[in-house]
């Protein structure tokens, strides 16, 4: 069995997304996180919801236990405890409810794992030095254990001298006399030399007694702008399907392939959304996006279901669901005009990595007003 162990998401919902599509490329078969799903990022509700389709386990951490009413987080710095707050209003009541129900360690066939350290799970101590590792292998008695907390990858070697080295994250064959503490690192938090900025997380591999460590790159500048967007303009940003940029007049056009489609462009100076002209074999037409929502796609995963409902009054709403692969190109999409309301399930077509829903008015018309707008994969 192949193991992806993840830890320190911190609601990084674009890092999560990098990590889970390496880990399904290397083969892994399951997917254990050791906590932290949420605080300081800006998608705590998307990144749980990720979790929990895509892991086999997800244990607390003290981020988790604060937001979810767990863990007081009075000693935090204000950064985090800024998070907390904002994480505990953004998240349904079923995803806290997920949140405070959280282990604080697992135990697999041939491996322990906890987020901070074994001594004391709901403490949350970190394990950084010789003499905290030695007392993490006297609290416990596997050969191999995994904990997150510090964002730092590493290792912890112990053999029959009893003596405790630190070690590099550098990928290992697990030797019959010696026990390690594997520290996976950060996929959404990453405290690094600060050259780079990289998920990192590790694959077990429990037949052949491996343990590699991968090395992700994410887009910092976009979960950047995801923040900035959620405080400033409270909307998302629809990635341009076939787009080609053109300058004519002084003017920034967006020139589309033969097909009309709802599209918008932020800044990512100024942060600000604005209208923008689509031509269409020489027909312009405007769009303007009143909603969009993204979800990612998942081995196993095979239809989304949208909900959509206006609220009374509202004039009626052009919306289009388009299904894109890891690539962000389009594979599938479908489209209708919604009076009141619209709730299916569609079917995933193969190769799909990514859904995202959109809802927009054409020039001249009144924006449309939701009650109800969402979108999320289901198995069957």
């Amino acid at each position: 069995m192949t193991y992806a162990i993840i830890s320190d998401v911190h609601a990084n919902e674009i890092a999560l997304s990098a990590v889970l599509e390496d880990a399904r490329n290397c083969g892994v078969q399951k997917i254990i996180c050791l906590g932290d799903v949420v605080g300081y990022g800006p998608e705590p509700e998307k990144t749980i919801d990720i979790v929990r389709r895509a892991t086999v386990m997800s244990l607390a951490g003290n981020h988790d236990d604060a937001v979810a009413g767990r863990l007081d987080s009075a000693d935090f710095i204000d950064l985090a405890a800024d998070a907390v707050a904002r994480h505990r209003e953004a998240l349904s009541k079923e995803n806290l409810e997920w949140l405070m129900n959280r282990p604080y360690t697992f135990r697999g066939k041939t491996f322990a794992c906890t987020h901070g350290d074994f001594t004391s799970p709901k403490s949350f101590l970190y394990v950084t030095d010789e003499a905290e590792a030695a007392a993490n292998f006297s609290a416990r008695g596997e050969q191999l254990m995994f904990v997150g907390h510090s964002h730092v990858p590493g290792i912890f070697l112990t053999g029959a001298s009893g003596h405790v080295y630190a070690l590099p994250p550098t990928d290992f064959t697990i030797e019959d006399g010696k026990r390690y503490i594997v520290n996976p690192g950060s996929v959404g938090y990453p405290r690094t030399d600060g050259n780079t900025c990289e998920s990192t997380y590790v694959i077990y591999d429990d037949a052949e007694r491996t343990v590699a460590f991968r090395h992700i790159p994410f887009a910092v500048r976009s979960v950047m702008q995801t923040g900035r967007n959620q405080k400033r303009t409270r909307k998302r940003v629809i990635a341009a399907i076939a787009v080609v940029a053109a300058l004519a007049s002084g003017a920034l056009a967006w020139v589309f392939a033969p097909d009309e489609r709802i599209e918008t462009v932020t800044e990512v100076v100024t942060n600000s959304v604005r209208t923008v002209e689509i031509v269409t074999n020489n027909v312009a037409s405007i769009a303007h996006i009143d909603n969009s929502v993204t979800c990612d796609i998942l081995p196993g995963d095979k239809k989304v279901q949208l909900h959509i409902k206006l609220k009374k009054k509202s004039p009626a709403v052009q919306v289009q669901l388009a299904f894109l692969d890891e690539n962000g190109e389009t594979i599938g999409d479908e489209r209708w005009s919604v009076k009141k309301s619209k709730k299916s399930k569609v079917p995933i077509p193969q190769g799909s990595a990514k859904a995202v829903l959109s809802a927009g008015h054409s020039i001249g018309n009144e924006p449309a007003s939701f009650e109800t707008f969402s979108l999320k994969p289901v198995v069957r």
